[in-house]
């Protein structure tokens, strides 16, 4: 049988439906962005690991104590919640890893005088001096990482990441929302194609709604 005589199958719904992600009606350049996300995400958390152990950190812990010793040089009594914020991360999670430095000896973390109940952060020389001799490596593996941008590509990428980088935790929560059991079976009948920008309180009343 040629591949002509061969029939097609029923073409699958398409992924996502807002109009500005779709071209001609095709969900096609989505899914290609989304797949040179995942690979451009793979790489800069690949790159991120092996430069925290080669001053003996884990990546997540390197990117934290980086962004401490940025953060403090230019934030007046830098904080647990503004470098969480910062790093769209937990207070949680960041607490923990703080804690992790700390007992490392390169993070150190002391009374805030102007309110007890927090503490204010700041690098050791320890770590000053492991990030200093880092950047021989840091600063051309960056250059290369971004290498393809141009000043204005620079700032273009930094706007469109800057509005993404909040989606992924309203995106999850929706997820949890619709399918609460991890399966499909619980999602409810329906739903609306296209789904608001934000997902607000009055959304999910909304699909409450449909449920009940």
């Amino acid at each position: 049988m040629s591949a002509k005589e061969r029939k097609r199958g029923k073409p699958l719904p398409l992924t996502a439906s807002r109009e500005a992600l779709l071209v001609d009606g095709s969900d096609r350049e989505f899914r290609e962005l989304v797949h040179d996300m995942l690979a451009f995400a793979s790489a800069i958390q690949e790159v991120r690991n092996r430069l925290g152990q080669l001053i003996g950190l884990s990546g997540t812990q390197y990117t934290i104590l980086n962004s401490i010793a940025r953060l403090s040089a230019v934030t007046r009594e830098l904080g647990v919640n503004q470098l969480a914020e910062h790093l769209h991360l937990s207070g949680a999670f960041v607490t923990i890893e703080v804690n992790k430095l700390v007992a490392s000896g390169l993070v150190t973390k002391k009374t805030n005088p102007d309110d007890r109940r927090r503490v204010v952060l700041a690098i050791t020389r320890e770590a000053e001096k492991r990030l200093a001799d880092l950047v021989q490596v840091q600063r051309p593996a960056n250059d290369v990482l971004f290498g393809p941008l141009s000043a204005q590509d620079f700032q273009a990428l930094r706007a469109v990441i800057a509005k993404l980088a909040g989606t992924g935790e309203r995106t999850v929560r929706l997820i949890d929302y619709l399918a609460p059991n991890g399966t499909l079976e619980d999602v409810p009948d329906g739903l609306p194609d296209t789904l608001p920008d934000d997902l607000t309180a009055e959304f999910l009343a909304g699909l409450s709604d449909l449920v009940d």
